[in-house]
């Protein structure tokens, strides 16, 4: 998590939160907490800070939801789960199409909503997302904007990244249908899904 005077933003696991800590901590004055980016505890959700967050614009980022999810399966696969970071194997692609974790994971950093997401930073827009936020803050100027863009990415998996050539039209329809409240965000602030 990383927390500002004005700031508090969560870290959604697979979604580019380690690109966007280094992005927030490349502004001056903006960051007056961030967790250890080898620490589980980078990714609490808003309300084990409750009190540190409470009347502030909160943040988090988001993904396209096959991307996510596959994102999510082949870390586990290579690294494991905490707190033994053992790999596991690698889920099917019925597995994963057939999982509903996505809205499990939306509603366990939100607390079933009770903490209501002020800006979505998409993975895929980081860069331009982080200086729109970043602009709103008061904080944007030309060399703010120069070391937001030379963070670049970070911690970017080697497996074979394109979800049509893991799910079927069929497996995609099905992790959407499975994940409605994900679905409906990414709809939002995407404009259309990947199908």
């Amino acid at each position: 998590m990383v927390i500002g005077d004005r700031l508090a933003w969560a870290h959604l696991p697979k979604a580019g939160g380690d690109a966007t800590t280094r992005m927030f901590l490349a502004v001056p004055g903006l960051v007056r907490f961030a967790d250890p980016p080898d620490s589980d505890d980078k990714h609490l959700p808003f309300f084990a800070r409750e009190p540190d967050v409470e009347g502030k614009l909160l943040s988090m980022n988001i993904r396209r939801l096959p991307e996510w999810k596959l994102s999510a399966a082949h870390h586990r696969a290579r690294h494991g789960l905490s707190p033994d970071y053992r790999p596991l194997p690698l889920p099917s692609a019925e597995e994963l199409a057939s999982s509903r974790d996505g809205d499990a994971l939306l509603r366990w950093m939100t607390d079933h909503g009770r903490f209501r997401i002020d800006r979505w930073l998409r993975m895929e827009a980081l860069e331009q997302d982080v200086l729109a936020l970043v602009g709103e803050l008061g904080l944007l100027n030309d060399e703010v904007a120069a070391a937001i863009r030379a963070v670049g990415r970070v911690n970017v998996g080697d497996y074979h990244q394109d979800v049509r050539a893991t799910f079927s039209d069929v497996q995609m329809h099905r992790l959407y249908a499975g994940n409605p409240g994900w679905t409906a965000l990414e709809r939002e602030l995407y404009g259309d899904l990947l199908i």
